[in-house]
């Protein structure tokens, strides 16, 4: 097997695992972006997801219910809960036509006490004020970066075979 060869079975199974990552879109992953993630009792919130492209409409249950409309497989509806006890709740999603369904969650909370009463209340430090850096466990970059890295790494260990190979043939 020559160096040619190895190359380009490197090339094409990075290409085959870089299109099974690109092909996998968000819109059939299995959990609801819910805002927000803590509502005050009586609050309204806005569950945001994805179904398949066929389908037309949506309905949230479960500790909220609201229907919407589905536009190219992506959704955004106002539901309310029905709950106003503090805890954790889960919601599903389902959407019409596919019975595809989703689930995710949200907490009713209150204020903390203190804080309501104060009136002057300023943001202050990095959290508070939008600045901070992280961004959590799910950025959704994360695995288009892992494929273009285990790639690069690929092809680099192929430039280093062909390098060896042809330094042993002179």
């Amino acid at each position: 097997m020559t160096a040619r060869h190895t190359v380009a079975r490197v090339v094409i199974a990075c290409s085959a695992l870089g299109g099974t990552a690109l092909t996998c879109g968000p819109a059939l992953a299995d959990d609801l972006d819910v805002s927000p993630a803590v509502a005050r009792p009586g609050q309204s919130i806005t569950v945001s997801g994805g179904c398949r492209t066929s389908d037309r409409y949506v309905n949230i249950t479960g500790a909220a219910h609201g229907r919407g409309v589905v536009n190219d497989g992506w959704f955004s509806v106002s539901a309310t809960p029905t709950r106003d006890r503090a805890g954790r709740y889960s919601i599903t999603a389902k959407c019409i036509t596919s019975n595809y369904s989703q689930e995710g969650a949200f907490r009713i909370g209150t204020r903390h006490p203190e804080r309501e009463r104060r009136e002057d209340h300023r943001p202050h430090g990095g959290a508070m004020t939008g600045g901070g850096g992280t961004q959590g466990p799910d950025v959704p970059w994360t695995g288009l970066g892992l494929t273009l890295l285990v790639g690069a790494t690929g092809i680099g260990a192929v430039s280093l075979l062909r390098t060896r190979v042809t330094r042993d043939r002179i």
